[in-house]
């Protein structure tokens, strides 16, 4: 029978950064992926890189998946085309402008002092596209910016391999095998594998794997769109990631046209990630209305994911207390992409060092059975 000192379950961003952490330090690990590697939700986000969260340990974390990033082809040798062009937060209502200024100030505590506010004069400055007319004020991060998925996820895939983790595509989890409240063994498509350490990184379908244990893990699916435009010469490639708040509408230079994205808040969760082509039509309306030149933008790609979110839009790090061996790294509310390499650092140094350099304990599984819930706002 196979076997491994840790088994991965998940083969996204998530999954692939934990197998390099964790096969640098010299630990056997496995990793399973029923799909391809990154073909989920990872494939499928808009590739944002952002600083600019309501709680502080999410700014903590995004502030080392940045430098993280920064130093990624030095590191994994390969590229993570990370572009940092900046966010810029477009607020319309006074309620916004009061809760970023609190944000500001924690962003700036915690060593975010890039950060500013700008005024809508700057903004259309910023942003030539960017209708300012009910705009009240903005913030503005420099080091945030867009990053490529699929090279983050190969170049991790690929340098875990280098470092002797398996990384195996096709081959689906079945089950997880339990003997005196811990984990014995994992049963999946292509046979049994005997391991005491299983790491949920299943995404939009963590809950699935945590029932194999007896647990109710708390995220749910909640389909998310993106469209990209055509050559769309009006949005060069240095104009920031763009996001109306109200609205949840965003917009970033992607290639030569813009990739655009808008949350359905109104859309129950569920595992459907066809395109909803009048969902697209609210989201043009609204990108005409913000920035009113992508009237005339066609669309060349459209495409749906999941998000994978809690009740309180913030992830599930660590173990969980209930069945030993069994960790979590899911969960993360449409910012596991951008956190995932930072998340994937710490979680190894909780496991094998037993303390991590930024502290975890707010994304602790047990915060929902405690109702310790602190909700991330910044949620787009």
């Amino acid at each position: 029978m196979e076997s491994a000192d840790v088994v991965i379950v998940g083969g996204g961003i998530m999954g692939c950064a934990l197998a390099y952490q964790l096969a640098k330090r010299k630990v056997d690990v496995l990793l399973l992926e029923r799909e391809t590697l990154g073909s989920q939700s990872t494939g499928k986000c808009a590739g944002g890189v952002r600083q600019q969260f309501s709680t502080e340990a999410n700014v903590r974390v995004q502030r080392l998946s940045v430098k993280l990033l920064e130093a990624f082809e030095e590191e994994t040798g390969h590229p993570a085309d990370f572009r940092q062009i900046g966010y810029l937060f477009v607020f319309t209502q006074p309620q916004q402008v009061e809760d970023f200024r609190h944000n500001m100030d924690m962003w700036h505590r915690v060593g975010l002092t890039e950060a500013r506010w700008v005024d809508p004069a700057e903004a259309a400055k910023m942003v030539p596209v960017l209708n300012v007319e009910d705009v009240l004020g903005c913030t503005f991060c420099p080091t945030d910016g867009i990053a490529s998925p699929a090279d983050v996820t190969s170049g991790y895939a690929i340098a875990a391999r280098r470092l002797g983790a398996r990384l195996k595509e096709g081959v689906e989890v079945t089950g997880i095998d339990l003997a005196a409240g811990r984990v014995q063994g994992v049963r999946t498509s292509a046979g049994e594998i005997a391991t005491r350490m299983v790491v949920n990184c299943a995404g939009a379908w963590a809950a699935s794997i945590g029932r194999m244990v007896g647990l109710e893990i708390p995220v749910l699916p909640y389909r998310r769109h993106i469209a990209v435009t055509g050559t769309f010469p009006t949005v060069p490639r240095t104009t920031p990631m763009t996001v109306d708040f109200r609205t949840s509408l965003y917009f970033h230079p992607e290639g030569d046209g813009v990739l655009i994205g808008m949350s359905d808040r109104s859309e129950p969760p569920g595992f459907v990630t066809d395109v909803n082509w009048e969902f697209l039509e609210k989201m043009f309306e609204q990108a005409a209305r913000r920035a009113p030149a992508l009237a005339g933008a066609g669309v060349k790609t459209a495409w749906a994911g999941l998000y994978e979110s809690t009740p309180d839009h913030q992830a599930i790090l660590g173990p969980i207390g209930e069945v030993e061996g069994f960790w979590c790294a899911a969960g993360f509310s449409g910012h596991g992409f951008m956190q995932g390499p930072a998340a994937a650092l710490l979680v190894s140094q909780l496991l094998l060092d037993h303390k991590s350099e930024i502290d975890i304990a707010p994304f602790a599984f047990e915060r929902f059975a405690r109702g310790a819930l602190v909700t991330e706002r910044n949620i787009i």
